[in-house]
């Protein structure tokens, strides 16, 4: 191993591990007697908001805030629900008014609490107004103008899907192409997470493989430097487009630094780049290691998928490979076995079926994202052609739909398991470690994935 590469891993491990443990002593902003009190204010809506069917969710950075005659600090973020219409959008200027209250933890329907102030904290939000009185002051948008365009880009792509493919087609749509989930309803989503699909509909890194690589196969006709450098630049807008989750963070980094080894001619490593990209995601914002289920999963799933996937593909040789079909059934395998215990311990629920589902679907995913895409796109410039490609989008999201309803209603679809103890998932990750790795664990350091030259 090289001096220069152990010290250049050691530091930057010591400096996010230090980022984290100074995270855990971070106090809520004191905001002093506007607590449980009702207040007046006036702010920006900082994040696309979320619609469901009784209402809407913004976050609003206060720029001015009251208690009657008294003002309360200024600067904080707020979550804020309120009535479905009118509905805001990112860069709003709004005025509101509610009662301000610290956020509370609670408990799902299998027992399990769930830390929702950590989970609001991590993004800088400490409190929240739940019935919130809304009204806009002005129709200019505030903010940074770049992340306007491209919401009001994807505002306009949503509303042609809607038009032209009806919901929850619609709905479906959105959540594989821009991550827009919102519109789909509890019932189906949750038809979804019993199938273990739900990866799809929240825009999981399958989906932004599909994105990079068809960015990749559109721009192969352009120089190799002009390729990748717009290809990279395509793959952040997309991120930005679909709101920047950690799993969309993750994954577009990930496809960044593929892009870079491609540009500088050095050899990509997948575990190397998803470590690298958590460590850095942790260094930006160290709360997401305890406090986010999405980076926590999507990392996991990933790892899986790079450890797994191969050694079990290899022993199954009695599958075809025609149409991918052995691919899908050991990613599949892959995924399922790294993160069903994380799955377990957060929800208590984990798919029977989501094997057989995956399998039935996954292969159809790539061609409907890409008729998606079209309908939405080609909606900006002619209606009639866009309903024309929709047609093929309305039939592939007709068959998806109905294999996940379906197969949602078994009575054995999903398994449910009784809380238990943490230590338990850290046993299993623990062990595979020990179990998996053994020596190869050390070679995460090295920058050469080549085999050293031959001696003779």
């Amino acid at each position: 191993m090289k001096r220069g590469v152990y010290i250049f891993w050691s530091l930057f491990i010591a400096v996010a591990l230090a980022r984290f443990v100074f995270s855990l002593s971070n106090i809520t902003s004191n905001i002093g007697d506007c607590l449980k009190q009702t207040v007046n204010g006036n702010g920006i809506v900082t994040e696309e908001s979320t619609f469901t069917e009784s209402g809407q969710t913004i976050v609003v950075q206060a720029d001015e805030l009251l208690f009657g005659n008294k003002s309360c600090p200024s600067g904080i973020l707020i979550r804020m629900k309120t009535k479905l219409y009118p509905r805001f959008t990112y860069g709003n200027d709004v005025s509101f008014s509610g009662k301000l209250n610290e956020p509370f933890n609670f408990k799902s329907g299998t027992g399990r609490a769930f830390d929702y102030k950590g989970y609001l904290a991590k993004d800088d939000i400490y409190y929240e107004i739940k019935s919130a009185k809304v009204i806009s002051n002005s129709e200019e948008k505030k903010g940074n103008s770049i992340s306007s365009i491209l919401f009001r880009l994807k505002r306009g792509f949503v509303n042609n899907l809607e038009i032209v493919l009806g919901e929850p087609h619609a709905a479906l749509a959105a959540g594989l192409v821009v991550g827009e989930k919102s519109a789909l309803g509890k019932d189906l989503l949750n038809d979804f997470r019993i199938v273990g699909l739900i990866h799809v509909v929240v825009l999981s890194g399958f989906n932004i493989t599909i994105v990079a690589d068809a960015l990749r196969r559109m721009l192969s006709f352009l120089p190799r430097v002009w390729g990748i450098t717009i290809g990279g630049a395509g793959i952040t807008l997309f991120g930005i487009l679909v709101g920047g989750g950690a799993t969309v963070v993750r994954s577009c980094f990930m496809s960044g630094v593929a892009l870079s080894a491609d540009l500088i001619r050095r050899d990509y490593n997948v575990v190397r780049a998803l470590g690298f990209a958590g460590l850095l995601m942790l260094i930006q914002n160290p709360s997401i290691l305890l406090h986010d289920p999405s980076f926590q999963l999507s990392f996991i799933a990933t790892l899986g998928l790079i450890l797994l996937a191969k050694p079990i593909e290899n022993h199954l040789t009695f599958i075809p490979e025609r149409f991918s079909l052995r691919g899908t059934i050991a990613t599949t395998f892959a995924t399922q076995i790294f993160v069903s215990p994380l799955i377990l311990y957060m929800m208590g629920q984990i798919s029977i079926i989501g094997v057989i589902v995956n399998i039935l679907i996954l292969p159809f995913i790539p061609v409907t994202m890409l008729f998606v895409f079209l309908t939405g796109a080609v909606g900006f410039i002619s209606f009639p052609l866009s309903q024309i490609i929709g047609w093929v989008a309305h039939f592939l999201l007709s068959y998806e739909l109905f294999v996940v309803e379906h197969f949602a209603r078994l009575p054995f679809a999903a398994l449910y398991i009784p809380q238990f103890s943490g230590w338990w998932v850290a046993g299993f990750y623990a062990m595979f470690v020990l179990i998996y790795w053994r020596k190869e664990i050390f070679t995460f350091f090295s920058f050469s994935s080549l085999p050293p030259p031959n001696s003779s």
